[in-house]
């Protein structure tokens, strides 16, 4: 312990004090994401998170944000413990790792040396008897310490010694609302000791790295806050670890989106002739799983379309609104791609219940099915169309359940003339602007007149009459069922004459 502590000399350059306290901007920047907001209230998050620094963010295909002090992590539905469904995120191991040269919160010590100082070989032996758990013991230098071994069940294997002014403050309902282990998390390395600047002049800290903070103690600090969090949030979104985020192998449903069953998926995964395994999992543990064939994409590559329903119940599960986590597997089991939704459950105002309009073959016509369509809130967003008014929204996100297509299985045997993603990207006319599938490029409604512009894809129907036909019957009557529209106009890339004509 006393080598630990020596490294003062080393590691104890100073802190710049407009380091330690958050810009009003940054403050007043961001809000609160919604889906953080009852576990945000239920603590005291100015103190144990601080501000937020970021909008929503996706960190391993789960939903996260930002703060000052931590980074919250929403596990639900891929965690069969409640407890762990909302977590602050491993931020001090991962800093360690792609962020050695970052000065901890703005101090001489960077997260590299914290990780050499906690080195495996670093580690103690646990105390005599030892047979699990935490036990309580006396050190040199620092005294009266709790023991932690680092092992996430806390079997016997070396640990640390921790000061009883941080183990104190971890096992407080107040700082720690969820226990030490879920909040603060194992220890990462010894107490150490390090100078800062604070009002007054130069003073000298102790700190010890956990798994999701660093505490530090300063006994001049007023009573109640001698030991706090280090804001270990900026710094990740100051560093290298935190990159721009890649393209996402799920297209659809976009991350974070409020979605209902049947859940359309768009994915560029696997090798045309595969066949994957999607998984959608509630929080509540309710699980709708089902195996998906893969398709040649626009470029060559797999692509994942296709409708994640309840296949052939009679009373399939409805679950109340929830978040839920999709994962696209392959047959082995290998997890292939991962993003988090929210489920609408029965009676939530976001979702509306409509008509689609599918073919049945013989004889050929259009029939209707009852769906449930998620509203789109409108909110403006790059290559995504958005309606200005309720009932354009209402009625485009009805045309995007239409353009889905059918059950995968039906007993009445329903049918679809507009053209499938495999119809599509298999057209000898095919053009980078056709896309993967049929998609609605914009809709208005102008005195009870709906304008439907869609993708070239619609294109691939090939010319058949009475295919056209039963296309502008699915599209006229699925829009026909909205008191606002009295007349379809129905265009393809912005051409509206001699569009599906007879």
């Amino acid at each position: 312990m006393q080598r630990y502590l020596q490294m003062r000399s080393v590691l104890g350059l100073l802190a710049l004090l407009a380091a330690l306290s958050p810009a009003p901007l940054a403050r007043a920047q961001f809000g609160v994401e919604l889906r953080f907001l009852p576990y945000h209230r239920s603590r005291d998050s100015t103190r144990l998170l601080g501000y937020p620094l970021s909008g929503l963010r996706a960190v391993e295909g789960f939903p996260a944000q930002y703060f000052d002090k931590a980074r919250i992590e929403d596990h639900r539905g891929a965690v069969d413990d409640p407890l762990w469904g909302l977590m602050l995120g491993r931020l001090t191991a991962e800093l360690i790792t792609c962020a050695p040269t970052t000065p901890l919160n703005g101090t001489g010590i960077t997260y590299g040396e914290l990780g050499a100082a906690g080195r495996p070989d670093a580690r103690v032996a646990p105390p005599p008897g030892f047979r699990g758990g935490v036990q309580e013991g006396d050190q040199p230098y620092v005294g009266r310490s709790m023991f932690i071994p680092v092992d996430p069940a806390l079997r016997p294997a070396p640990g640390y010694y921790v000061p009883w002014v941080f183990w104190s403050a971890m096992n407080r309902s107040d700082l720690a609302p969820d226990g030490w282990l879920h909040d603060v998390g194992l220890p990462l390395s010894p107490p150490l000791l390090t100078g800062v600047y604070k009002p007054g002049g130069q003073r000298e800290i102790m700190l010890q790295a956990f798994e999701r903070t660093v505490l530090t103690y300063d006994y001049l600090n007023p009573p109640g806050w001698q030991v706090e969090r280090g804001n270990l949030g900026r710094d990740a979104l100051d560093s290298s670890c935190v990159a721009p985020p890649a393209p996402p192998g799920i297209g659809y449903p976009e991350f974070g989106a409020n979605v209902t069953i049947p859940l359309q998926i768009g994915a560029r995964l696997g090798t045309p002739g595969q066949t994957l395994v999607a998984r959608l999992r509630w929080a509540d543990g309710t699980e709708l799983t089902q195996r998906m064939p893969v398709i040649r994409g626009q470029d060559g590559g797999g692509l994942l379309s296709g409708n994640l329903d309840w296949l052939l119940m009679m009373v399939p599960p409805d679950p109340p609104t929830q978040p839920a986590v999709l994962e696209i597997s392959d047959l082995d089991g290998t997890l292939l791609a991962r993003s988090a939704v929210t489920v609408l459950g029965p009676g939530d105002p976001a979702a509306r219940t409509v008509w689609v309009y599918w073919t049945i073959r013989e004889p050929a016509m259009v029939t209707p099915q009852l769906r449930r369509v998620v509203l789109d809130p409108g909110r403006p967003r790059p290559d995504h169309y958005w309606a200005l008014s309720e009932d354009e929204r209402l009625a485009a996100a009805t045309l995007n359940a239409l353009l889905a297509g059918p059950p995968r299985v039906s007993q009445v045997g329903f049918t679809t003339a507009i053209p499938t993603p495999e119809e599509v990207v298999n057209d000898p006319r095919w053009a980078p602007g056709w896309g993967d599938q049929v998609s609605l490029r914009f809709l208005t409604i102008r005195d009870g007149v709906a304008t439907a512009d869609f993708s070239p894809g619609m294109h691939a129907y090939g010319g058949d009459p009475q295919r056209a036909r039963l296309i502008r019957e699915q599209i006229t009557a699925t829009l026909l069922q909205f008191a606002a529209i009295r007349e379809v106009r129905i265009a393809i890339d912005g051409q509206v004459e001699g569009v599906l004509a007879p």
